[in-house]
């Protein structure tokens, strides 16, 4: 039996603070576990630029051979990369070690069985963790598996450049901020590639992250692309997170796009080329983004957040298209899984060939002011969103428990919900103007705090 921290297993991920939670010892009962559940073999395994990656997939990569299971090692790659190495090559079981946008403290680890089947809380890691206990420490396979490196790099870069026409990308100016995670070996290579005047920062791989937190969820993280931007009068911006799955544009103002303005934009895009197909969007999304959908003859459907989920409901509707406010972006045609690259690329080829500046079209789809995501300190969240359901949903037009709960008024609504990733309660709220916003913002926040929720600064 091993000493193991369960609570490592979340509802999307692995995650832990190294050492203490996540270690090498952890990391070879995890690959050991990892080789029984998946029977036969071969398991592909990546890592990112955390300073603990290449020690804790070396371990990884132990317990999975020994138990006589094959690996091939795919080295330094991004949490894209291998849902691309996945779907092409079909490995029964692909795994990368890294912890995303979390601090450098951090590691974790995300799966997908063949078929872009994530493992999560529901689904792999309770039979994993039922696995490593049952383990006994030293068992093993009277034979071990092999270890074969492969380098994904040149086949990702043309399956990226598949989706669009490199002749109508005009020779914009892009400040880009990879971060020191993961983004900067893919722009790296897609500089050379295309016509774009790339300004690059923070491109090298250092899981120390000097420069900041490849977060660019936090408004202190695009400091540097922001001033960058104006200083270089650039007609763009993008700000990647540290495993590269994720990312947010920025206009020539250094003015952020939102989720929701970024999925409406690229549904229209893909509508327009492919023609009518279901689009999918997550239960934060604005209301500009179905009728965006409908609008360019798509159908739109409202699924709950998470890459898990949102893989799965790909593969049901057939989706074209998904998006998530968070700044991930799912395409059919990438195997049903999440690109920021590819999505990145798209919105290079639609403000091509729109002729108007990225503010322009930003402007254009900001119908709808939004509260941007507020997050609370509470203990008692279940009993708190019974309340509000309680009070609020009394008078609503409507009510949905998609993801948490969503209560819907003529000209405002606004969503709930629990964080699947931290201790934290999570609300969004939408209005037909900023008054309104500005209103029940305060009604909300204010009825949060009197339930004994702390607004999270």
């Amino acid at each position: 039996m091993t000493n193991m921290d369960y609570k490592i297993f979340h509802d999307y991920d692995i995650r832990g603070v190294y050492p203490d939670e996540i270690n090498e010892p952890s990391y070879r009962q995890i690959g050991r576990a990892l080789a029984v559940y998946i029977k036969k073999g071969p398991i592909a395994v990546g890592h990112d630029m955390r300073i603990s990656s290449p020690s804790l997939t070396s371990s990884l990569i132990e317990g999975i051979t020994e138990m006589g299971i094959d690996v091939v090692d795919l080295g330094l790659i991004s949490t894209e990369m291998l849902y691309f190495a996945s779907g092409k090559f079909g490995y029964p079981l692909s795994v990368v070690v890294s912890a995303s946008h979390n601090p450098p403290q951090y590691n974790g680890l995300k799966g997908v069985l063949k078929g872009m089947i994530a493992l999560n809380g529901n689904f792999g890691f309770p039979e994993i963790k039922n696995i490593i206990k049952s383990l006994e420490k030293n068992s093993s396979s009277e034979t071990s598996g092999s270890v074969s490196p492969k380098n994904i790099l040149d086949d990702w870069i043309v399956h990226l450049l598949s989706f669009i026409d490199e002749k109508k990308l005009k020779s914009l100016k892009v400040v880009i901020d990879a971060g020191n995670g993961m983004a900067g070996i893919t722009w790296e290579k897609l500089t050379q590639k295309l016509p774009l005047k790339i300004i690059p920062l923070y491109f090298e791989p250092d899981g120390n992250f000097p420069h900041h937190i490849p977060n660019p969820l936090e408004e202190a993280n695009l400091k540097d692309i922001k001033k960058k931007i104006l200083e270089e009068k650039a007609d763009l911006g993008f700000a990647f997170d540290g495993d590269a799955d994720r990312f947010f544009i920025l206009d020539e103002k250094a003015r952020v796009l939102s989720g929701t303005i970024t999925t409406a934009v690229l549904s229209a895009h893909l509508l327009g080329k492919k023609g009518a197909a279901p689009v999918l969007y997550n239960a934060i999304c604005g209301r500009i983004v179905p009728e965006t959908i409908q609008k360019f003859g798509g159908t739109p459907k409202r699924v709950r957040v998470g890459h898990s989920f949102i893989k799965q409901y790909m593969r049901e509707y057939n989706a074209l298209f998904a998006g998530e406010h968070s700044g991930h972006y799912y395409f059919r045609d990438n195997h049903f899984a999440d690109s920021s690259a590819i999505a990145a690329l798209l919105f290079l080829e639609y403000i091509s060939e729109s002729n108007k500046s990225v503010s322009q079209i930003h402007d254009q789809f900001d119908v709808y002011p939004q509260s941007g995501e507020l997050n609370f300190r509470a203990a008692n969240i279940p009993d708190i969103i019974q309340t509000i359901q309680d009070e609020f949903g009394r008078k609503a037009k409507s009510t949905d428990e998609i993801d948490g709960l969503s209560i819907w008024h003529p000209d405002w609504w606004f969503n709930i919900r629990a964080s699947k990733t931290e201790p934290l309660l999570r609300l969004n709220i939408e209005a037909d103007n900023k008054n309104l916003l500005g209103k029940k913002k305060k009604t909300l926040v204010d009825r949060l705090t009197a339930l004994g929720a702390t607004l999270k600064t």
